[in-house]
């Protein structure tokens, strides 16, 4: 007997050979198939499985799926189904299941409030609804850390700026513009932002500019009602240089008469002080 006849003799007779390709995709499932009723052997369920073993696979799958608490998912829901889905899934049936807790700052009694009715009307749950009030608070507390510290960068600029114009004579200028703003203008300007975000207050023209007020009230009405006299006789160095051409081109001054002993010498302590107030600032 050939290899050949033998080959055939071993092959059991009406067994169909599966091709590789079906082998990889779990078999062809004819033998599958002739194991079920006629009757139930065509249903579309049945359409994904291809051998015994899907088969209990599928089946140990629904018994997981049995006496579980299952959620109807409609085609088209309405508000209707969507209110009975996410009351399952734990949104309260009113706002007021919701709690809020108030910090008097960035979430009042209103604000809560408030966001009680958009939470319920968003059908979030309570722990939803605080996760994403947790995230709007941590922001809003990095926005103001980083606006207090841009603020006190700011301050530190402008009295840089001023103190090398003004040099001595800061500290009673920003006295002089603080008590003019005090009578001339509301509180609410200085809180007034421009256009690069710096406070009207804080910009050192606007405190410059109630400066020369002070300066020009005192000087044409002699009040002291805005700008007191200066108690060190500060001057900024612009003021010192002013006075220092104005002795050096009076020769009637007492800098000049070296016979005047007592004024020359007050006259040169003066110069002196000038000269500081000029390049010691």
């Amino acid at each position: 007997m050939s290899e050949e006849a033998v080959e055939q003799v071993d092959q059991p007779q009406g067994t169909l050979l599966e091709t590789p390709s079906e082998v990889a995709q779990g078999g062809s499932g004819n033998d599958f198939l002739n194991m079920i009723p006629e009757e139930i052997r065509n249903h579309p369920s049945l359409s994904p499985i291809k051998d015994v073993s899907n088969l209990a696979q599928s089946y140990v799958n629904a018994q997981r799926l049995i006496g579980a608490d299952k959620i109807p998912m409609p085609v088209n829901p309405t508000d209707e189904d969507l209110d009975r889905i996410y009351s399952r899934l734990g949104t309260p049936k009113s706002s007021d299941g919701y709690e809020i807790s108030v910090d008097g700052n960035i979430v009042t009694e209103d604000v809560a409030n408030g966001y009680k009715d958009v939470a319920h009307k968003l059908r979030l749950t309570p722990d939803q609804a605080n996760g994403v009030l947790e995230y709007y608070r941590s922001m809003v507390n990095t926005g103001q850390e980083e606006n207090a510290q841009n603020a006190e960068y700011e301050r530190g600029q402008i009295e840089t700026q001023l103190r090398q114009e003004w040099g001595r004579a800061y500290e009673d200028k920003v006295q002089a513009a603080g008590r003019a703003v005090s009578e001339f203008a509301s509180p609410e300007i200085l809180e007034m932002r421009l256009s690069d975000g710096t406070m009207i207050g804080n910009h050192p023209e606007f405190i410059k500019a109630f400066a020369n007020i002070a300066d020009f009230r005192q000087t044409v009405t002699s009040e002291d009602t805005i700008s007191e006299a200066p108690n060190n006789n500060a001057m900024t160095p612009a003021e010192a240089q002013n006075e220092i051409d104005a002795i050096m081109n009076d020769k009637s001054h007492p800098y000049w008469d070296s016979t005047n002993i007592v004024g020359r010498q007050k006259a040169i302590e003066r110069m002196n002080d000038l000269f500081g107030m000029v390049y010691n600032g």
